[in-house]
């Protein structure tokens, strides 16, 4: 590795290389863990992309599918600001307008609800994604 090369930015391409390995078929088959919803007040500092949102991707298959399939990637928040073929994942300040809000919910507004097969994201999962939507979708 470089002296700038970033550790973390290599365990999420290995964890993408081998989802994608298993070609997400199992998806659906059991439960993942739940996510503990953060501090959203303000008082805990809020919610972090690499602590909170990173984990919930991982947990969710969302590196495995999404390393640019309709042009989507979600390894970075550069990247969900750039987004795919529908246009941004993410708009700062706004997870009501985010479109990675809208294609988790039960009714999307377009296609499959992700994650495609599921197993879904409950409640409390994406109440902490649009937490960090709101709070600005800061790259901390």
């Amino acid at each position: 590795m470089t002296r700038n090369s970033n550790p973390y930015i290599l365990i999420v391409v290995v964890l993408g290389v081998l989802l994608c390995a298993g070609g997400c078929t199992d998806m659906g088959v059991s439960p993942p863990p739940s996510a503990t919803v953060p501090d959203t007040t303000g008082g805990g500092g809020g919610v972090s992309f690499s602590k909170d949102v990173v984990p919930i991707f991982i947990r969710y298959g969302c590196y495995g599918c999404h390393g640019g399939t309709n042009g989507l990637v979600v390894g970075t928040v550069a990247d969900l600001l750039k987004g795919g073929i529908h246009g941004p994942a993410i708009v700062p300040g706004k997870a009501d307008s985010s479109l990675i809000m809208k294609k988790t919910s039960p009714t999307p507004p377009f296609g499959d609800r992700m994650p495609q097969g599921g197993p879904y994201c409950p409640d409390s999962v994406r109440a902490v994604i649009a937490a960090w939507i709101n709070q600005g979708a800061k790259d901390n």
